[in-house]
């Protein structure tokens, strides 16, 4: 019997805009439920279509219900602002991910959290742009809804007396000036179009309800040049952030439910949330960024570059590509790629010395940054990679590498290894490297913000089925499956990437599917508060982290090669068993610990090393495959070196003399 197969699926009610003028934010709250659809958790929708009156209505058919564990929504603060009271009053956890007004969570009794900052540091975060292009004056146009007039009004408070703020109902005249434009995304729009061509060298800078494809589209030419203020990583990254935080807590809990079910879901985010249940932040404007208006690419072939395979190396490869101004097709087959049931650790040391280099510019690129790497769900639990007889000399030296780059790490002998992490068997081993920085991702989030990135830049997302087929020739570029063309391709394809490079498979590499399960235990009593790093144990190849507050997911290599594609939702019985067994020596607590959830799936295993460059005999093509389960770590970087190695293909294509020499 599979672990908690018997127990009834907790309900959660998903409450947004799913139609109306703010459909499109609803489109964020499906397909964040659909990122985290493995979870054992039904989720039911609501629509409130972002009117304030009818989202507390909604709020009280959720509560007469009497059947949902918890609440996702609203997207509407004042809507949230009415609901919030009814939810209390049943003690109903809510999880807010886009609601900013501030002084929201007042009177929410801690029953609420909430994943973003307020409008309060969006008007700092606008102030400040405007400052930085040195502007000492910022006029400030609304659409007359509660929700521009409160920007506006936050924006003077946060401008005066250092920048001089001026307020209009209309598109002010004035040229060369600063320009806040505060409203829902379709009347400010409408707004932005009202600009005439007396209106030039305006600094302009929307709100946050701008940031979504289609205030592009509705705006059309009037958008060019305009920014946005944005919560840093993207919407989508916090919506699917709150549902995965719901789906890990209910997975692994289903009977836990209000103030304990929130103290769960605390744990399972990568923003430290404060007693009230709001973001921790450093700084005024923590939490938000200014950046251009993302215009939605047109789907048109050929592209410069397809990308096929939509995992964390794919989509980080796409979000390069497309940010060096080229476009991008990024090819989903959606299914069940390695990395939506991946573990993600993530460290810089690595034994092999290749392997390193790129988790080490990994952490320059993304994991090093506090914000960015929260706003990717990264938790910095620090990371131990522990070493048996014989190993100090190669870690030292990979140590003195990272040290070297600027990242915290050091050789710690065995015995301070278990005074540190009593939970820890010291038998046959050594010592470890220690990495305060390492951690690891949740990996739905991860993959939610790296295509925000991605499409931010222009990449193109086309969904189907998995590919099958590639052409590549010198001359005309690459075909997919017969119907997309692209100039070149960059195969990311985990597991399918064998069988569409073919006979093109680089030689002296071999390639075999292998089985990847793991298991989230429950952890004893008593040792909840005592640090659990995540770890990988080269003596025995298995590897385990927290997961969450109270609970520990850990993992062993098993020989079962060549699986098939489909991936298992858990494990049976006897192979949650031998796990146990497996990983108790090295954490004996496991040998008795319960099992709450598993995950069974499959990921590809390339020999000697992971494959990225250019493939030899297939014109226009790049290969990025085969990290046998450690991609997250090292995405940042691969996807770097293959956006270069795609340009490079480029600049051959396009030089006959060059490509000859070579």
């Amino acid at each position: 019997m599979r672990a908690r197969e018997a127990t009834k699926r907790p309900r959660v009610a998903v409450v947004g805009p799913f139609s109306g003028p703010r459909a499109a934010w609803g489109e964020l709250l499906s397909s964040a439920v659909d990122a985290v659809r493995r979870a054992p958790v039904e989720w039911e929708f609501f629509d409130d279509r972002g009117d304030a009156e009818l989202g507390g209505a909604r709020a009280r058919e959720v509560v007469a219900d009497g059947g949902f564990a918890a609440v996702v929504g609203h997207f509407n603060s004042l809507g949230a602002r009415g609901a919030l009271p009814v939810y209390r009053e049943h003690r109903l956890p809510v999880l807010l991910p886009l609601a900013t007004a501030p002084g929201l969570l007042d009177g929410s009794g801690g029953l609420a959290l909430r994943l973003c900052s307020d409008d309060a540091g969006q008007a700092a975060a606008v102030v400040a742009a405007c400052r930085e292009q040195g502007f000492e004056h910022l006029d400030v146009v609304h659409d007359g809804t509660g929700y521009g007039l409160r920007l506006a009004g936050l924006l003077r408070e946060a401008a005066e007396p250092e920048v001089s703020v001026g307020v209009h109902a209309q598109w002010p005249a004035t040229p060369g000036t600063a320009v806040a434009l505060c409203g829902v995304h379709h009347g400010a729009a409408a707004l932005l179009r009202s600009r005439t061509p007396s209106d030039p060298g305006q600094w302009v800078v929307a709100t946050d309800d701008c940031d979504i494809p289609e205030f592009a589209e509705l705006a059309g030419a009037a958008v060019d040049g305009v920014r946005v203020a944005r919560l840093t990583g993207g919407p989508a990254a916090r919506v699917v952030a709150a549902c995965a935080a719901l789906a890990g807590a209910l997975g692994k809990h289903p009977e836990r439910r209000g103030e304990r079910l929130v103290e769960t879901v605390r744990g399972e985010l990568a923003w430290a949330l404060d007693a009230r249940g709001e973001p921790v932040n450093g700084s005024p404007d923590a939490g938000w960024e200014v950046l251009p208006v993302a215009v939605p690419p047109t789907p048109q072939g050929p592209f410069d570059v397809a990308v096929v395979g939509a995992g964390v190396v794919g989509r980080a490869t796409a979000a390069e590509v497309a940010e060096r101004g080229r476009s991008v097709a990024l090819l989903d087959g959606g299914g069940d790629a390695a990395s939506t049931v991946s573990g993600a650790l993530v460290r810089a040391y690595e034994a092999d010395a290749a392997e390193r280099a790129r988790a080490i510019r990994s952490f320059r690129l993304l994991w090093g940054s506090e914000e960015r790497a929260a706003a990717h769900g990264f938790r910095r639990t620090g990371a131990l990679v522990l070493f048996g007889p014989g190993g100090r000399a190669a870690a030292t030296d990979g140590v003195s590498e990272l040290v070297a780059a600027g990242l915290a790490a050091e050789v710690l002998d065995i015995d301070e290894v278990i005074r540190r992490w009593p939970l820890i068997e010291g038998k046959g081993l050594e010592g470890a490297v220690w990495e305060p920085g390492g951690g690891y991702a949740v990996a739905a989030v991860a993959l939610a913000a790296l295509t925000d990135r991605a499409c931010r830049a222009g990449a193109h997302i086309v969904h189907g089925p998995a590919v099958r087929t590639l052409a590549a020739d010198a001359a005309s570029g690459v075909v997919v499956d017969g119907r997309l063309h692209a100039r070149s391709a960059v195969l990311a394809a985990g597991c399918g990437t064998p069988e569409l490079l073919g006979e093109h498979w680089p030689a002296g590499h071999t390639a075999r599917t292998r089985r990847i399960q793991y298991v989230i235990f429950e952890r004893p009593s008593g040792t909840a508060s005592e640090p659990f790093p995540a770890l990988v144990d080269l003596t025995t190849g298995m590897w385990a982290r927290p997961d969450g507050l109270d609970a520990v997911l850990a993992g062993f290599p098993v020989e079962e090669w060549n699986v098939p594609p489909a991936a298992d939702t858990g494990l049976t019985s006897a192979q949650i068993d031998l796990l146990r067994e497996r990983v108790g020596p090295r954490l004996p607590f496991l040998t008795a610990a319960r099992a709450l959830t598993s995950v069974c799936g499959r990921d590809l295993y390339v020999s000697p090393a992971a494959l990225l460059g250019p493939v030899p005999d297939l014109p226009r093509t790049v290969v990025a495959a085969g990290w046998s389960g450690s991609g997250f770590k090292s995405a940042p970087a691969a996807g770097e070196a293959a956006a270069e190695a795609v340009a490079d293909l480029a600049t051959r294509a396009a030089c006959p003399e060059r490509r000859a020499s070579l």
